[in-house]
């Protein structure tokens, strides 16, 4: 049975959404019983936009309400078109003088109920006060096809209502905004593509909804679980998909379609609408493709790109592209900067949140691959360093990431157990890394700031995670210090790297709260920095860092991820910490400088 979040009585569904659309924007009133969402602020002189529509499409109508955009929205139950009383309130709580314009959807519900009260408030304030838009910008049903109904409504409803919303706060007449309208929908088309369909929350779980299997997607559906046009049995990449969508709007061959029409130079609008269950980071993605393909095959660099949750379908995995060509739009009243000026305008509908005005350029101008403004940190000061015998410091490194790769397989499995499995990897990333710039850089001086650096670099660039970051403040801290002493004539005779050691113990004690005790890398790094600092002898800070890493085995978690495992109360006998065991595998190699 597939699942959804209800209120007590599941009846109360719309009802209680409509109370949270107005508990966000405080310029909105609810007529309760009539499921009427309006402009409380609204002025009788200008033209009242009334739309609406089944509910399960929000933000769609009721969040689409504000200065700027709707007066007012009816709405229905779930995929229902409002009545005709719901219709005729929404017009009676904003009524204008100077006339209403009902912007709908073409589904045969909306188109009767709006057509009713359409025609009630014809017989009451005349012809001249009442209009009736219906928005048309559907391009997967042919024309044969849809010939006697029409196009259906897809996202293009959005972008209508926001251009007439700011011409009606404009104090444009009904006439002018309703041409607009009109030239609007000439221009504008909209495709469809999704992964499946939705169930209604309340309806059971046995009822058709037409779900699609694992590998199927479909193009041209509805918005209210209608089938597609075209059942595709695999699910092509990005790519494909885009260049085949993009293709049912331009392509002027085929005699079902060619409703878009655009020459070069004309300014067109992209709108990318998530119709609720597509993950954001598969819409940008889809997004960027669309963008791409735009001006890679038809030369069209978008004057505005919209993207987000405009007109949904529950959480329905599907998207539509919308395409508004503003240049054929234009009219002896509206020029292509007058319109411009109504998209842009601002409005306190929350379901328009798109108030960012990019420039007519190309995105591919500002897409940087090579950024070099930056300070590199291996641009350090070697006018002091300590060198010992190249062959030996290579082989020290060298050994601490064959140990480590060494060890890869079962530090994983002991992450997997307690962890999310990623340690292993990590480590191993970076080992492999540094063998690779071994063989770029000989370190045939032997100098161990060199080495330092390049170890510093691969942490750095190489290595993710928590076990990354907490490795580059330390020896970044280390090698900071380490510096700074050997620069020092006065510190010649101290043990200069058992005080770096503490020092980068210190540092990065300030950026976690691990500590000796908690089953973290800390548990190994702590000992053996404050054993070295002490003794100044590497066998028995090596030792005391083993001894440490094997202790871990009696630690139960109480930092990081494996502190989530279920079912560790009653244990004690747990696998070594991963990064504990890690960093000791690389620090075993030191015994090298004994």
């Amino acid at each position: 049975m597939p699942k959804h979040f209800l209120p007590k009585e599941e009846s109360h569904l719309v009802s209680h959404c409509l109370k949270g659309v107005i508990c966000e924007n405080d310029d909105l009133s609810l007529l309760e019983n009539e499921k009427v969402v309006y402009y409380n602020k609204y002025s009788d002189s200008k033209v009242s936009l009334i739309s609406g529509g089944g509910s399960g499409h929000e933000p769609l109508w009721s969040s689409m309400v504000g200065k700027g955009m709707l007066t007012a929205a009816a709405q229905g139950d779930v995929f229902a078109s409002p009545n005709d009383k719901n219709i005729q309130a929404a017009e009676k709580a904003t009524h204008s003088n100077a006339g209403v314009i009902f912007i709908i959807t073409n589904y045969t519900g909306d188109n009767l109920y709006f057509g009713m009260a359409a025609q009630d408030l014809i017989s009451r304030y005349g012809e001249d006060k009442v209009r009736l838009l219906r928005v048309t910008d559907d391009v997967a049903v042919g024309k044969s096809t849809g010939g006697l109904v029409g196009r259906r409504t897809l996202a293009g409803h959005a972008l209508v209502m926001k251009v007439l919303g700011a011409a009606s706060e404009r104090n444009y007449n009904i006439n002018d905004i309703f041409q607009l309208g009109v030239d609007i929908n000439k221009n504008i088309a909209s495709i469809n593509a999704g992964l499946d369909h939705v169930h209604i929350p309340g309806h059971g779980a046995d009822e058709d909804y037409g779900q699609l299997g694992p590998s199927q997607i479909e193009i041209g559906l509805g918005i209210h679980n209608e089938p597609g046009v075209v059942k595709i049995n695999h699910v092509p990449t990005n790519e494909e998909l885009i260049n085949q969508l993009l293709h049912y709007i331009f392509n002027t061959e085929d005699p079902e379609r060619g409703w878009f029409e655009y020459d070069k130079d004309d300014e067109i609008v992209l709108l990318f609408n998530n119709l609720g269950g597509l993950p954001i980071i598969e819409e940008k993605a889809l997004l960027y493709q669309t963008v791409k393909q735009l001006d890679s095959t038809y030369g069209i660099i978008p004057a505005r790109a919209y993207s987000g949750a405009f007109v949904t379908s529950l959480n329905a995995p599907i998207f539509t592209i919308t395409l508004f060509n503003v240049t054929k739009s234009v009219s002896t009243k509206f020029s292509s900067k007058q319109i411009f000026d109504l998209l842009d305008d601002t409005t306190t509908a929350t379901g328009w949140t798109k108030s960012h005005i990019p420039q007519n350029d190309s995105f591919k101008n500002r897409i940087i691959s090579n950024f070099e403004g930056y300070a590199e940190d291996e641009k350090a000061d070697f006018s002091h360093d300590i060198n010992i015998d190249s062959n030996l410091l290579v082989k020290v490194i060298q050994t601490a990431a064959d140990n480590v790769i060494k060890k890869e397989p079962e530090i994983t499995d002991w992450d997997t157990k307690m962890g999310d499995g990623d340690c292993g990897k990590t480590l191993e990333t970076g080992s492999l890394a540094i063998l690779r710039e071994l063989k770029q850089n000989s370190l045939s001086d032997g100098s161990v700031i060199t080495a330092l650096h390049l170890v510093l670099k691969v942490i750095k660039e190489d290595m993710g995670g928590t076990l990354g970051a907490i490795l580059f403040i330390f020896m970044k801290s280390f090698i900071n210090k380490l510096e700074i002493l050997i620069a020092d004539e006065n510190s010649k005779s101290e043990n200069v790297f058992g005080i770096a050691l503490l020092h980068g113990i210190t540092t990065l004690c300030e950026f976690t709260k691990a500590r000796i005790g908690h089953r973290t890398v800390m548990d190994v790094l702590i000992p053996f920095c404050e054993s070295f600092a002490k003794s100044n002898d590497i066998n028995t800070a090596v030792e005391v860092a083993r001894k440490a890493a094997e202790g871990t085995r009696k630690l139960k978690p109480k930092l990081g991820r494996a502190t989530y495992v279920g079912g560790i109360d009653n244990q004690t006998d747990f696998p070594p910490d991963p990064g504990a065991y890690g960093v000791y595998e690389i620090i075993d190699a030191l015994k090298l400088l004994a």
